[in-house]
């Protein structure tokens, strides 16, 4: 099934670029799933009763229930109900295979912090400052990810693109294959194989200019990737992959090609289009632009080049 997001209609109105620099450094725009390493989401207490908002999908088959920590208004509420019971209704109208849990758990918060998503409860952040990433994070739930944070994290960017018009972290919307463009072109890239590690690159442990470079670039890499697969073979099969501990067995197995096999045909794909646009390049948000600085400025001793 072709998804390309230069083909979706999906979106509408201007994309919105608010986030700084330093923001975006220090990691804490991006939605994610927690790895093993990472803190456990903090136990729900018991809210006040006019802080729950409840609804079902239109099937029935989940329930959503919101506890409204930011105080925030009846419109915002409203916002954020339509804009998910959308995702999901378009999902189903596609006949996209899920796998959600009966309930889930959304905490909308009025803070700057990292959004998050663990075994069915959401906490939802950047929410005033139109920048939050809740179609990443329903991602997440709708599709039940446990293990296997390329593709996990791959996937929610790839869906965050195409059923939202929100600008968030990590390519603010710009075209993930031009960013991996300019990044092979300065030579800033980790192999899959590397990126594998994956307790080293997308766990939040550190916040460190180093290492919130080298999550940003995990991110960028499994969103391009992903969307190659998908791309090239299909959402369904892509499905079988997703959330798989063992990866390179897993595609071995799914696809019939090895990790390697399929790295070489997503650096031929890329390879093989239009030269970087650099003067592309020189528009984006400005903290995608100093974090590839840092990167091109530290590659010796972060990537090993």
């Amino acid at each position: 099934m072709e998804m390309d997001i230069k083909n979706r209609k999906w979106k509408a109105g201007r994309r919105i670029k608010t986030a700084s620099a330093a923001i975006l450094l220090m990691g804490l725009l991006i939605g994610c799933t927690k790895t093993d390493n990472d803190a456990e989401v903090t136990k729900r207490a018991e809210p006040a009763k006019d802080e729950l908002t409840n609804f079902k999908t239109e099937d029935g088959k989940i329930d959503i229930v919101m506890q409204n920590k930011g105080k925030f208004s009846e419109d915002t509420l409203k916002q954020i109900k339509e804009e998910i019971l959308g995702f999901y209704g378009a999902l189903q109208k596609e006949k996209i295979p899920l796998s959600p849990p009966s309930r889930i758990y959304l905490h909308l918060h009025n803070e700057q912090k990292v959004s998050s998503h663990n075994g069915g409860t959401i906490n939802l952040y950047y929410i005033s400052e139109g920048n939050d990433p809740l179609i990443h994070e329903m991602t997440h739930a709708l599709f039940n990810d446990g293990k296997g944070q390329v593709t996990q994290e791959g996937l929610a960017i790839y869906m965050q693109d195409i059923y939202s018009e929100r600008s968030v972290n990590p390519n603010y919307q710009e075209d993930t294959h031009e960013i991996m463009k300019h990044l092979i072109s300065k030579k800033i890239m980790l192999p899959l194989e590397t990126l594998l590690q994956e307790d080293k690159f997308f766990s939040y442990t550190n916040l460190d200019k180093d290492s919130s470079s080298l999550r940003w670039l995990a991110y960028i890499e499994s969103a391009s990737f992903t969307r190659y697969l998908i791309n090239a073979y299909g959402l369904e099969k892509f499905l079988e992959i997703h959330g798989e501990p063992d990866l390179a067995a897993t595609l071995q197995a799914v696809y019939g090609k090895s990790l390697k096999q399929l790295e070489g045909e997503w650096m031929q794909f890329l390879l093989s289009g239009s030269e970087p646009n650099e003067e592309a390049v020189r528009s984006y948000e400005s903290g995608i632009q100093g974090i590839m600085k840092h990167l091109e400025e530290n590659k010796e001793h972060l990537l090993g080049g």
